[in-house]
């Protein structure tokens, strides 16, 4: 009688409980491949999942095909609810149930004709029943995994071969070893070999589990790695863009003193003549060499550059600039950082700015003891789309990654930004410890 209820219904129980688990977890792969960040699931919603496996298992135990089938469509649904998933996501959810469903019954098609032609050959009816459970459980993991990973692979995320491998691996040697396992129990079947049977079971289980998202916490590095080499880059050709503008402007300077010199040149000779008109040409000529010099915010050579780089895209743009910057020292940063930092967060704000009605820009930049603050507020008349930690661009092809290199850049230094939106006003603060320090070495 313990040997039956443990086979016939504890065993089935366990098995619906991490099938549904694994769908559960599928799901979330699936979204976060999708939207780069989810909402955060709290008790209400972890309550809700927990009531659905629940009735699914009872219902499972009536042993309906038509019942359970309706149980795995209305599985989409709550994924979807659980996790706040948009309508687009019912798609791939219903075909990771369909899958799920589709598994099962060829897995169960496919053992009777095995075990008809003799392959599978157990000498007890029970671990039978247990071989198949496991097998299909285990088969059902592994297809969850390969939905969830084409599906990422859809969502721009680079799967290797390796992972892919590695995910099919360890279910497979599960079934295996459980068929083994059971195999040698055709001897003498107890209720104590099944217990330790069913505890081998969850560790079996619980190490496809680890295993599975060792393999995510990989890809998840892989992918942080990939972006941060992207960011690099970036900061790199900002930098070496500033370097030549500098150059430019240094052979500006040059050529405005020499031709001052002619200029006070021809001015001595002309008022000499007391010809007036030469000498209001002279003057043109002064103010049109006054518009190429630099107009100065900082004494930072790097931050001075890229401000008036920047600001002189603004006025382009049509945009109002407010731009103050107090006494301070950059010296603790590397200029890529400073590159990065100031570029991607004056080029957000004009971004938004040139769509405003009426567009401007304010930044005020100071030095507060030990730590540098940073206070940029521009015009956003559309409320901004809030994804995870940070905020999805509203433009086609842009992925928002100009936040992502502005908070990983202050998260080198040991800073905190935060961003705000309100009353058509945007809000980007940002506070660094100004402390020498080696940001690679974190």
């Amino acid at each position: 009688m313990i040997l039956e209820l443990m086979i016939y219904g504890i065993l089935p129980c366990l098995g619906s409980v991490f099938l549904l688990g694994a769908m559960f977890y599928g799901a979330y792969r699936i979204a976060d491949a999708g939207m780069h960040g989810l909402r955060k699931v709290n008790i209400f919603h972890w309550s809700a999942a927990v009531i659905y496996v629940i009735a699914s298992v009872l219902l499972s135990m009536l042993g309906n095909t038509w019942v359970n089938l309706c149980s795995v469509l209305c599985f989409p649904f709550v994924a979807g609810w659980v996790f706040g998933t948009s309508r687009t996501f019912l798609v791939p959810d219903l075909i990771l149930a369909a899958a799920v469903f589709m598994t099962d019954t060829v897995v169960t098609v496919g053992y009777q004709i095995l075990w008809m032609m003799g392959v599978l050959y157990l000498n007890s009816q029970e671990l039978a029943y247990v071989l198949l459970v496991i097998v299909s459980r285990m088969l059902e993991f592994m297809v969850i995994l390969l939905v969830a990973m084409i599906a990422a692979r859809k969502g721009g995320r680079r799967i290797t071969i390796r992972q892919a491998v590695l995910s099919v691996f360890l279910p497979m040697f599960s079934i295996f070893n459980m068929y083994c396992t059971l195999y040698m129990m055709q001897v003498y079947l107890t209720p104590e070999a099944m217990a330790l049977t069913m505890v081998n079971l969850v560790m079996l289980i619980g190490l496809n589990i680890y295993f599975c998202v060792l393999i995510d916490i990989m890809s998840e590095n892989r992918r942080l790695e990939n972006e941060r080499n992207l960011y690099r880059q970036q900061a790199l050709m900002q930098y070496q863009y500033y370097e030549r503008e500098e150059e430019k402007f240094e052979e500006s300077r040059k050529m405005i003193h020499d031709i001052r010199n002619h200029i006070q040149a021809m001015e001595a000779l002309y008022s000499s003549a007391g010809a007036e008109e030469a000498s209001r040409y002279a003057g043109s000529i002064h103010n049109m060499l006054n518009r190429f010099r630099q107009k100065y915010y900082t004494s930072e050579r790097l931050l001075n550059i890229i401000l008036n780089d920047k600001a002189a895209g603004m006025q382009r743009a049509g945009i109002r600039e407010d731009i103050k910057v107090g006494e301070l020292s950059l010296d603790f940063m590397r200029d890529t950082d400073v590159t990065a930092l100031f570029g991607n967060l004056l080029d957000n704000g004009v971004a938004a700015a040139a769509e405003s009605r009426d567009g401007y820009i304010r930044l005020r930049v100071n030095m507060v003891r030990q730590f540098l603050s940073i206070v940029m507020e521009n015009s956003c008349d559309r409320e901004p789309v809030k994804e995870g930690e940070g905020f999805r661009s509203r433009k086609s092809g842009h992925c928002g990654l100009g936040i992502a290199n502005i908070r990983w850049t202050v998260e080198q230094y040991g800073g905190d930004v935060q961003f705000s939106w309100k009353e058509g006003v945007f809000v980007t603060k940002i506070v660094l410890v100004c402390a020498d320090r080696d940001p690679d070495g974190l």
